[in-house]
Parts: C-alpha cells; sequence; structure tokens
C-alpha cells in the first residue's frame, strides 16, 4: 500500500452541522487501524472547526470528504450535493475487486466505485447495485434495504465486502426493537419476493429504489417501508433536525 493511499469517510454538512459526525469520526478511526495497524491522532475539536468554516463558505446542505494519510495529515474536501428524485432506479454492475470475506473500509482514490456510478448514469439509472456472482453485495454510495414477507426488512451481509452504513447505522438505532434489521445473502432471483426497497446513504439520503436493470420492483405500501420512510421524512432525520 502506498503511503499516500488515504483512508476517508463522508459526511453530510448540514446547516445546523454535520450529520452523525461521531459515527463517521469512528469508522475512520477503525479503518486507519485495521489497514495501517496503529491508532490515528484526530482531533475533534480541529475537524469542528474546520467543517465550520466550510459552512461559512459552501451552500448547504454539501457533502465532506474527510481523509487521513498513513502519515496521520488529514484533509477535507468538499463538494455539492447531489439532487434525487424521490424514486431512483438501478443498474447492476460486478462488485469493484477486493476483500469479499468482511466489510470493506473507504481507502484510496476509490475510483472502480466512482466508474461504476459513471457506467450505471451511462445505461439509465441513477446509481450502481453492485453484485458478484449473482448475489447483492451493495450499492455504489448506498446500502440497500429491502422488505420482505413477515415484516422482514433485510440489508445484504456486509462480510461479503460491502461497506459499513453509517445512516443506516443510526437509523436502525433511532426505531430500536420496532424494527429489526436481518443481515443475509441476498440474491438478484429474491428481487422477484421483493416487495419494497430503500436506498440508503450519505450522499443519496433515503430514496425508494423503483427499478433494478429496467425491472419495476414492488412497492407495497403495507410491508412496512413506507411507514419508515414517512416518519424520517417527517423528523427531519437526514436534514439532522430529530
Amino acid at each position: 500500500m502506498e503511503i499516500s493511499d488515504p483512508v476517508f469517510t463522508t459526511l453530510r454538512l448540514n446547516p445546523n452541522g454535520p450529520l452523525f459526525l461521531d459515527s463517521h469520526v469512528n469508522r475512520l478511526e477503525r479503518a486507519y487501524a485495521a489497514l495501517f495497524d496503529t491508532a490515528p491522532m484526530i482531533d475533534m475539536d480541529d475537524l469542528e472547526r474546520s467543517l465550520s468554516i466550510i459552512s461559512q463558505n459552501r451552500e448547504l446542505p454539501c457533502l465532506v470528504r474527510i481523509q487521513v494519510h498513513r502519515d496521520g495529515e488529514v484533509a477535507m474536501i468538499p463538494r455539492p450535493l447531489e439532487t434525487y428524485e424521490s424514486s431512483i432506479h438501478l443498474i447492476t454492475q460486478p462488485l469493484p475487486s477486493g476483500i469479499k470475506d468482511q466489510a470493506r473500509y473507504k481507502q484510496g482514490d476509490w475510483e472502480a466505485y466512482s466508474n461504476t456510478r459513471k457506467n450505471a448514469i451511462m445505461n439509465g439509472g441513477d446509481a450502481a447495485l453492485l453484485v458478484d456472482q449473482d448475489s447483492i453485495i451493495d450499492g455504489d454510495t448506498f446500502t440497500p434495504l429491502f422488505a420482505f414477507g413477515d415484516g422482514e426488512f433485510v440489508i445484504p451481509d456486509p462480510m461479503m465486502g460491502a461497506v459499513e452504513s453509517i445512516t443506516l447505522g443510526n437509523l436502525a438505532h433511532y426505531f430500536g426493537k420496532r424494527i429489526r434489521i436481518n443481515q443475509r445473502k441476498v440474491t438478484m432471483a429474491d428481487l422477484s419476493v421483493c416487495l419494497d426497497a430503500l436506498a440508503v446513504g450519505t450522499g443519496i439520503g433515503i430514496r425508494r429504489i423503483a427499478s433494478i436493470d429496467g425491472t419495476t420492483l414492488r412497492s407495497d405500501l403495507e410491508a412496512g417501508l413506507e411507514d419508515i420512510l414517512c416518519e424520517i421524512e417527517d423528523m427531519g432525520f437526514i436534514e439532522g433536525l430529530s
């Protein structure tokens, strides 16, 4: 690994401050320790001051990539927040090469993931759904959440090569025991019995998945995801108002 390769996380900076900052820093620290075998020195006060300066000079909300290089240098790179329709269309793309028997960390230039998004857009989609040997692994910058029968909510098993979702983790914490999200293998064939699906992520927010590779997904209002979607919209979850 090159010494210049950073680990990074991308958070949403709202007018009222950064969203889930502690969770993002925690994942960043775990990624750094896992890849470089030592703990990073991240000063929260410095981070918050830098984010405050960014908020005074950027149109909000925006996204901010926080990266830590192997030598400990911390950098922040803001960029505009893209807008999406309430329902999005996904195009499947092969999972970028890398570890497939555990969760992945964000590291390096992430070009392979960026290319999956570009390819999906070129093929008429809004974002990419990453697959490996007919198994759904992850989204390009989000986690897919599926509703099946008997009230089962499922995300693909993160130990197959997905990136841990900060937004979904905080969403599950908010709902507590009211919902239980299972982590298991999800195949493309399983989509035929999927009742509803959401895309959950820092940049994409929370969007209903309307179709995958041109095939329309069901949107069963009784499956349970509609209630989740309405509640998080009403409480301003992504806007950091809850």
